[in-house]
Formats: structure tokens, sequence, C-alpha cells
């Protein structure tokens, strides 16, 4: 099977959590980097330039290409294994998911994220910890 077209918007979610940043602050490309990959982050960045809250169609075969991920559109491509990635980390869940048999997947992305939690920063080294906790502080300050 393969995925011709998907669409995206960019949305608010309806459990709108404090803490949360927008997906163009520089804390999602600098911490959740190491958590989604490489792949995942440049992913966002591209659904965030292009996104509005309107539906936006995209070509799965020039999306991917794009990203650098080839001209691949099955379910188990790697553009579409990166968009549920999205959704399994929180970013945005599936309004119509791939594989539906009479429509195109549509994504919706999460217009603020959460921050990355405490049981995956655990498993960082010391320095990265620091670093992390140091970007926090600078967070909660500019909330205040």
């Amino acid at each position: 099977m393969h995925i011709n077209q998907i669409a995206t918007r960019i949305t608010n979610r309806s459990d709108h959590r404090p803490g949360e940043v927008d997906i163009s602050h520089p804390y999602r490309r600098r911490w959740w980097l190491p958590v989604i990959g490489p792949t995942a982050t440049v992913l966002v960045d591209h659904l965030a330039t292009v996104g509005t809250g309107d539906w936006q169609i995209h070509d799965t075969t020039e999306l991917a290409t794009a990203l650098g991920l080839g001209r691949g559109t099955g379910l188990h491509s790697p553009l579409i294994r990166t968009l549920e990635r999205l959704t399994r980390f929180g970013f945005g869940t599936f309004d119509i998911a791939p594989g539906h048999p009479h429509s195109d997947p549509c994504l919706s992305v999460w217009r603020t994220i959460g921050l990355v939690p405490e049981r995956v920063t655990q498993g960082w080294p010391q320095a990265m910890q620091q670093a992390h906790a140091i970007d926090l502080v600078a967070l909660h300050r500019a909330a205040a």
C-alpha cells in the first residue's frame, strides 16, 4: 500500500498543560533531538514552517524527498515511521491513521509540547543533565 498524500495542521491541544513550550522554541530543538532523533526533529521544523491551523496537503514523495528520506511512501516507509514516532512522543495525533482503507492519513501537530520527562533525562550523561537543568531554570524564570 502506497500513501500518496498526507494532510497536516498545527493546532492547539485540548489539554494544554503548564510548562509546555511552543514547537518553534529552541528548547524543542535542543532537548527533544536526543529523544525523537534527527529525522523527526527536521520533520517538526518543516511542518512548523509550512503549517497553519488549516489543513495542508503534502505529496508524500515530495515530503520524503525534501527530508532526505528517499522516495518511499509505503505504510512502513521512513516518512510514515517518522510521523508515527511524533505521535508516540506526544507531538501530535493521527486524526486518520496511515493504512485507513478509505482515506489518506491526517496528522494534527500540537502547537505546544511538553518538557522532556525526567525519567528520560536521567539516562543522559551528567553534563547534558546539568545543561538541561539550567535551561529549565531559564524557562521558569521567563514564564514568571
